[in-house]
């Protein structure tokens, strides 16, 4: 029997995409013939592609930024856009629903939120997210 080294299970590592401990047990099985190994693997189907790897990567990395969009737009739906003079509440409407209009009616809108502004209606962010928090700073900042 052979002396197996690192370099062969390194390679054994690299090519067949598998862990330590199954590249050094495939090697031990073969006597540290690396390509018996590699064959032994391959019948066991223990070798993983690489292209299954990151496909598995890809789908926790998308996973994750499903789930991050998800509650970036709970957290928009949960902050409210209020245009309001003195007592007088003219818009009250969750941001998200505030954002779609402007994306689909944005001349009306912006033209819109301009004349508000020119008769004095205040705009207020109202939540309790930093999302909420981000936009009033933006909004104290363009009111000096």
């Amino acid at each position: 029997m052979e002396k197996i080294t690192l370099e062969q299970i390194d390679l054994i590592m690299q090519r067949a995409n598998v862990s330590y401990s199954e590249a050094k047990e495939a090697l031990e099985q073969c006597g540290g013939d690396t390509v018996e190994a590699l064959l032994l693997l391959e019948k066991a189907e223990k070798i993983k592609t690489q292209s299954t790897a990151s496909t598995n990567t890809n789908h926790a990395n998308a996973s994750e930024a499903r789930e991050q969009f998800k509650g970036f737009l709970a957290k928009l739906h949960a902050t409210n856009f209020i245009l309001r003079k003195d007592d007088q509440v003219y818009i009250d409407v969750p941001l998200t629903i505030a954002i779609i209009a402007l994306v689909f009616c944005c001349y009306v809108s912006i033209t819109a939120l301009v004349i508000a502004l020119i008769f004095g209606i205040k705009v207020e962010i109202k939540g309790q997210n930093p999302v909420a928090d981000k936009l009033n700073s933006t909004i104290d900042f363009l009111k000096k």
